[in-house]
């Protein structure tokens, strides 16, 4: 009996081993392999070559170096850029910072697969100066507000004037050498459909007869952004509208082409006519595509002027180009349309100061992003109805921050606990709040 209950226990055995070694590959081959895990970057600190923050030499360069934590993230990648703030420099893909006027410049490294992260080192940079830096000047002013970017070796600027205003705004310069002479040419009519007539040129000239001409050329106030039926509503959106139960919405919102189940955490209740739902969480009422008529034609009219005004918006042609690298923390912009191939980050209050009447339009190619605990400011008499982001990637307003203007994004918009914004969430996918105070702006 026992010789022949023997190969039985042996075939028991091996029958074990096989399948215990089938488990071991699976594993091996399992999804779950840590080596497939994204990594985030979570901050990037910026250093130079041998620790130094100055250039000394004429056009001499430095290497900048960007250090990526945690060590191990899965994509290290980082674009260079520099924000010349009273000097000038310019930095290669590789970050190679080269000088070519004094002052100080910042270099910021933001991570590839995270921009919203990203470091910065302020440059200080001297001995740039040029043979004729006596016929430059060190700021141009118009009607008491520096001109965008201004930089002394840059001769052409652009204002935008406000709505009606036929009368020529005072520029006013500020000199490098005090033995210069400045001659200030003021534009015949900012009103005139030639360049020429609207330019104002100022002249700089040295005891040596050495001169430089800059030239502010006036450019009439630009149309607002028509948003036709979707102006009725404070939020759009086509795949989905999501909020907290402690968000607070003043304006009617709407979803469409998809139905009344991805308006999520509003927490509806159907009006007897069955056109609209009502939340305690909205001041105004609620619409999606698959409620009674004619709220489904409504929608889709809406939406499509949503569509609309954001090709019309990112149509205009553009009076700035890259300001600022993108990067408008802590500036003042006037009226215009301002164009970005990147993403555009404000990371410290921004200021928009115009009339009641100017218009701003923002062009963003990438993602916009608004750190925690930030404010947009108007001033002057600026309204948020006149202001708008047009957006081809995600919008991320962080916790606390308060915006102003219509958003109107290719994707999804997304505001964190306690953000706010005076205006308007236009998406072409989906809103998402998170106890997120949304009030309507003036029509």
């Amino acid at each position: 009996m026992n010789i022949i209950a023997r190969p039985i226990y042996r075939k028991v055995w091996l029958l074990a081993a096989l399948l215990i070694g089938t488990l071991a590959i699976a594993a091996c081959d399992s999804s779950t392999d840590p080596s497939d895990e994204v990594i985030h970057v979570t901050a990037i600190t910026v250093t130079t070559e041998g620790n130094i923050d100055t250039i000394t030499e004429f056009e001499g360069s430095l290497q900048m170096l960007a250090t990526v934590l945690p060590a191990d993230a899965t994509d290290e990648a980082v674009v260079w850029s520099v924000i010349n703030e009273t000097g000038l420099a310019t930095i290669s893909s590789s970050g190679l910072l080269t000088a070519e006027a004094n002052g100080t410049v910042t270099v910021k490294a933001v991570s590839v697969s995270t921009e919203a992260i990203h470091g910065t080192k302020v440059i200080t940079l001297s001995n740039q100066i040029e043979a004729n830096m006596d016929a430059k000047l060190t700021d141009i002013q118009v009607d008491g507000q520096s001109v965008l970017d201004f930089n002394p070796h840059v001769l052409n600027y652009v204002h935008v004037v406000s709505d009606g205003l036929a009368q020529t705004p005072t520029v006013t310069a500020t000199k490098f050498a005090d033995t210069a002479t400045v001659v200030i040419e003021d534009a015949i009519d900012v009103t005139s459909s030639d360049e020429l007539d609207r330019t104002t040129r100022i002249i700089v000239t040295t005891v040596n007869l050495e001169e430089t001409i800059y030239q502010v050329i006036f450019e009439s106030q630009i149309a607002p952004v028509d948003l036709k039926s979707a102006g009725e509503f404070v939020i759009l959106a086509q795949t989905g509208i999501s909020t907290s139960p402690l968000s607070s919405v003043v304006g009617d919102i709407g979803v469409s082409p998809s139905a009344a189940t991805y308006l999520t955490g509003f927490s509806l209740t159907m009006d007897s006519s069955g056109a609209f739902s009502n939340s305690d969480q909205v001041v105004g009422k609620v619409y999606a595509s698959d409620y009674t008529s004619p709220t489904p034609i409504r929608l889709t009219t809406a939406i499509a002027d949503m569509t609309l005004a954001y090709a019309d918006a990112a149509g205009r042609d553009a009076h700035y180009t890259e300001l600022y690298s993108g990067d408008l923390s802590g500036k003042t912009l006037t009226a215009g349309v301002f164009k970005f191939g990147n993403s555009v980050l404000i990371n410290t209050e921004l200021t928009l100061s115009g009339s009641a009447t100017d218009v701003w339009i923002f062009q963003i190619s990438g993602n916009l992003t608004m750190a925690a605990n930030v404010n947009i400011i108007l001033a002057g008499g600026a309204d948020a109805k006149n202001i708008i982001w047009q957006v081809a990637d995600t919008v991320s307003i962080g916790s606390g921050a308060h915006f102003e203007g219509t958003i109107l994004a290719k994707t999804n918009i997304s505001m964190e606990t306690n953000a706010s914004i005076n205006g308007r969430l236009y998406a072409q996918t989906a809103v998402t709040l998170d106890e997120t105070t949304v009030t309507k702006s003036n029509d």
